[in-house]
């Protein structure tokens, strides 16, 4: 996955990571500066849920670092986001318990269903989908989903696609947070 270009950041959410910089990113060397940029990008992703091309320009300018330097990192962590995700984020657990649990058949319905793979947003926008192949840690409830900060565990294709369903039709994240398990 490349760094995306083409969504544009507004000025706003530029200038709410530039806050986020000065408040609690002040580095006193070059050396200081190389540490503090996981950490910097950490927190646009969780402000922002990716880190956009615009917002890694303006750590690399905080910083005083390269551009490449971020990008670089942003590229090889894969527990970073550098292209926009859809409305609802999804983690199918593909771990041990899990696989043995019939993830793989979750997975499929990705490709059949949805038309997407791991790592990839539906054409509509809607559902970012990201298969982990280590483990989400409920083994108990295994095949297991952490879907918009909730997770939804012994699923099987037709509880998968219903869960599914219901949260998409609640609505984008941000109008029903809450951490519970079902």
């Amino acid at each position: 996955m490349g760094l995306a270009q083409a969504v544009q950041v507004s000025e706003s959410d530029l200038e709410r990571v530039r806050e986020i910089l000065r408040a609690n990113y002040h580095p006193r060397d070059h050396e200081e500066a190389q540490e503090l940029i996981l950490g910097a990008c950490q927190d646009v992703q969780h402000l922002m849920g990716w880190v956009p091309h615009d917002a890694a320009e303006v750590i690399a300018e905080h910083l005083g670092v390269t551009s490449h330097r971020i990008f670089g990192l942003l590229t090889f962590y894969a527990d970073f986001r550098t292209e926009k995700p859809g409305n609802h984020v999804m983690l199918v657990c593909h771990g041990t318990a899990c696989f043995v649990g019939g993830s793989q058949r979750l997975v499929d319905e990705l490709g059949s269903r949805y038309g997407i793979r791991g790592d990839e947003t539906t054409a509509d926008g809607e559902l970012t989908a990201q298969i982990v192949n280590g483990c989400l840690g409920v083994c108990d409830m295994a095949p297991v989903i952490h879907l918009d900060h909730v997770y939804y565990g012994h699923l099987d294709v037709e509880s998968f696609n219903e869960t599914i369903a219901e949260v998409i039709r609640r609505g984008p994240v941000e109008k029903h947070h809450g951490d519970e398990t079902h």
